[in-house]
């Protein structure tokens, strides 16, 4: 790979910055190191390929009707088989630690016959080090079911986000978050006269790379604000283990805080848009690292092009990933509204001494995909004027004559007084009520019974939230201001309240998933059983053969 150190010579003298030396640097290693790792002859755990096929399908079933983000899909199976393993009793770290690793293999989370069995000392050392904390604090004063139950899940997380980052390739994007941080640091104004705000300006910055980079949900950046207020973690001895667990009530206390600051949205808008410029410039330099370095020095306008390319590119994937999520929530709605017609409508229906009328029951199973289908449809994608700016934006990083400031100023909440907020609540109200009252009477119109009106309404209001996450796909690599029109301003004062009610629906239906808790304690440890021992059959079995044969 040539110096990253040289500059370029031509007449526009154009200068690399640190930025952009350091992450061809990364980006080169990064792939150095996965082809040393591929020659790599050290023991990697092995499964049975048709074996892992059941617990790869089995998986497949579950995500279909749990919603989940495909980035959060091995965290949570990790999570998921903590939780079962502890259940069942094992306490034995290093046992817990190869069973984890198996299980991922199995179920496609991991390469089959790729990781090394080094790592199962390693998770097994994360596994331990939090079981530690997990006694202490339970150990520590009188506790009730539900508040030991909630340490457990927390801790629970803690390790599952610990062992993620392990078993994932985070090299060139830790680089990209130090650089980031300097840039959004650095642009966002601060006189230094307020301490507080200093210091969390940048939890909050840490907070947005985290959350728009490595795409962490809430549940995994509490882990990374763990691992910020106790950065000796990963070496901790069991006396820092004790101190972090007599502090354990104010440490979530604090965590919790930084969750919900008021600066977070507003950090966040600008973190996504730099998340943007910097993933792009990444996946341009990792097509063909020399190749892309001599474009950038030599002919910056070829570099364009490549930027251009990976844009179009990206723009797809968005696509391919909308298509993906409609049809996993159009299989989750389309499961849970079927079901629902047959343990809730019809049933309900008739105790109330009304008519089932089979037109309600068709248009309540067939509306809620086909909704969401359209609006999958109708979602745009970015176009050239977004391409052009993504060029532009990644110009000024990697060039340090085009280096531009962009002061941000971070606006307090706003404090309005009583009777204005009094007055802006029943206005709110007032749309809320007007919004599902046109629905209820357009529906009464038609002849609906008591019971369908509501899960129209149920499921009008998850469509409308869904909707509005299958977007972020579309929108995924956009760093244009959205434009409203007259319509879209109106369109929104009637949808938001649909759409807040989804958000409240989907949050509290995922607790309660029945086909979750089948799945996760009916059905998934007597299936883990049996692809063991089926698997431990088929070894038996095949000693079998090879002593035959010889």
């Amino acid at each position: 790979m040539p110096n990253p150190n040289l500059t370029t010579k031509q007449a526009a003298a154009l200068t690399l910055s640190d930025a952009a030396k350091d992450l061809f640097r990364a980006v080169y290693q990064e792939q150095q190191q996965a082809q040393a790792k591929k020659d790599d002859e050290t023991a990697k755990i092995k499964v049975n390929d048709i074996i892992s096929k059941m617990s790869f399908f089995y998986e497949k079933i579950r995500n279909a009707v749990d919603y989940k983000d495909d980035h959060l899909l091995r965290k949570n199976a990790i999570e998921r088989i903590l939780k079962r393993l502890s259940m069942m009793g094992h306490t034995e770290s290093e046992e817990i630690a190869k069973t984890l690793l198996v299980e991922l293999i199995r179920a496609g989370y991991l390469a089959n016959d790729s990781v090394p069995e080094t790592k199962i000392a390693e998770t097994g050392e994360i596994i331990e080090r939090f079981a530690k904390l997990r006694q202490l604090i339970l150990a520590a004063g009188k506790k009730d079911y539900q508040e030991a139950d909630e340490t457990k899940k927390w801790i629970n997380n803690l390790t599952a986000t610990n062992l993620e980052e392990l078993l994932g390739d985070h090299q060139a994007d830790q680089v990209i978050g130090r650089h980031m941080f300097d840039v959004i640091n650095g642009n966002i104004l601060d006189n230094g006269a307020d301490k507080d705000f200093t210091r969390d300006k940048k939890i909050q910055i840490y907070v947005g790379i985290y959350g728009k980079l490595f795409k962490y949900d809430d549940a995994m950046l509490e882990y990374m604000l763990f691992r910020y207020f106790n950065p000796q973690w990963g070496q901790a001895e069991d006396e820092q283990v004790a101190v972090i667990a007599r502090h354990y009530l104010e440490l979530r206390d604090i965590i919790r805080r930084q969750l919900r600051h008021y600066f977070r949205k507003q950090v966040g808008r600008v973190v996504g848009r730099y998340t943007i410029y910097f993933s792009v410039l990444k996946d341009a330099i990792a097509e063909d690292p020399a190749a892309a370095y001599d474009k950038l020095k030599e002919r910056p306008d070829q570099f364009k092009k490549i930027i251009a390319k990976v844009c179009e590119r990206r723009y797809k994937e968005s696509r391919d990933r909308l298509r993906r999520g409609a049809v996993r929530s159009i299989i989750y709605l389309f499961l849970t509204k079927t079901i629902l017609v047959f343990i809730l409508e019809i049933p309900a229906t008739l105790f109330l001494g009304e008519e089932i009328k089979s037109y309600s029951l068709i248009v309540n199973v067939l509306f809620p995909p086909a909704l969401l289908f359209l609006i999958a449809l109708m979602t745009s994608l970015p176009d050239d004027a977004n391409t052009a700016q993504i060029q532009a934006g990644i110009e000024e990083i990697v060039f340090v004559e085009k280096k531009e400031k962009h002061p941000i100023k971070i606006n307090y909440p706003t404090k309005r007084k009583a009777a204005t907020s009094l007055i802006f609540g029943f206005f709110y109200t007032a749309t809320f009520l007007l919004s599902f009252g046109l629905v209820v009477w357009a529906l009464e119109k038609i002849d609906f019974s008591l019971v369908s009106v509501v899960i129209f309404l149920f499921f009008l209001s998850l469509i409308s939230f869904f909707g509005i996450r299958l977007g972020r796909f579309a929108k995924a690599y956009s760093v244009m201001d959205a434009r409203e029109n007259i319509l879209s301003f109106f369109a929104n004062f009637f949808y938001v309240p649909i759409v807040a009610m989804g958000k409240w629906l989907s949050e509290t239906f995922s607790q309660i998933n029945v086909f979750i808790f089948i799945l996760d304690f009916i059905i998934e440890a007597p299936f883990k059983i049996f692809v063991e021992m089926f698997e431990q059959w088929t070894a038996y079995v095949k000693e079998r053969k090879e002593g035959i044969v010889e």
